[in-house]
């Protein structure tokens, strides 16, 4: 594997898995209750979204291959997705959310990593 697309999807999907963690504890844990749900899942669409789009951005524009802003975000989406379906299953939900983690984040992070790295590699550094 590269450097690059490794380097950023870690750095990405390890800042990224602590607000994830951050957001499952607080959708999660009865002490949260009161916090409205909406605003709750939006952060945690559009955060993840933007997280990957940004890693897929970067490594593509550092080193001019949308194969790597894909690398990139499935990187990123595999640590994020594999520490939401963690925290769920730390809350008492089923362990299969561990897998589903996986998978989403992985296809989502690369998906949206492609698309961000399609329109990176063209930039200049």
């Amino acid at each position: 594997m590269r450097g690059v697309p490794l380097a950023e999807g870690l750095s990405i999907g390890l800042l990224l898995s602590l607000c994830v963690i951050a957001l499952a504890v607080l959708g999660l844990s009865p002490a949260f209750s009161w916090i409205p749900e909406l605003p709750l899942l939006a952060t945690a669409a559009i955060v993840p979204a933007a997280a990957f789009a940004f890693a897929g951005s970067r490594a593509a524009t550092r080193t001019r291959r949308w194969t790597d802003g894909l690398l990139a975000g499935a990187i990123a989406g595999t640590l994020s997705g594999a520490a939401g379906g963690l925290s769920y299953a730390l809350f008492g939900k089923p362990l299969l959310n561990i897998a589903v983690g996986l998978v989403l984040g992985t296809v989502g992070g690369a998906l949206v990593g492609m698309a961000a790295g399609l329109a990176g590699a063209g930039r200049r550094r």
